[in-house]
């Protein structure tokens, strides 16, 4: 959702990598996201804590490709954990998540940052 946007935002700027790259305006993050929500081999995924707030997020794209007979790969990025949660088991949840999404559709997987 477009209203999870600043939380997301909060959560990329966040990490070490995140800090001194992302943050402020949320004009071309809200440009992104519309992107990404039009795009039907985009998936940005939201996790959320019992009261609704935002506890993770990462992005799954589903890349078509030539080898391996045309498959289709997934691409798991942008993962990110609320520093409160860290450690607790939700950024392993969301990697066995999306996991067994691109496997269910015959998908071999790419990691990346």
């Amino acid at each position: 959702m477009l209203a999870d946007v600043p939380a997301i935002v909060a959560l990329i700027a966040a990490d070490q990598i995140g800090a001194t790259r992302d943050g402020g305006d949320l004009a071309p993050y809200e440009r992104a996201f519309a992107a990404i929500d039009a795009d039907p081999a985009q998936l940005l995924v939201v996790v959320t804590d019992v009261s609704g707030a935002v506890a993770g997020t990462l992005q799954l794209t589903f890349i078509p490709g030539l080898a391996r007979r045309g498959g289709l790969r997934a691409q798991i990025e942008a993962v990110r954990v609320r520093e409160d949660l860290r450690g607790g088991g939700v950024g392993h949840a969301l990697f066995a998540w999306a996991t067994r999404r691109a496997r269910q559709t015959g998908m071999l997987l790419k990691l990346s940052d």
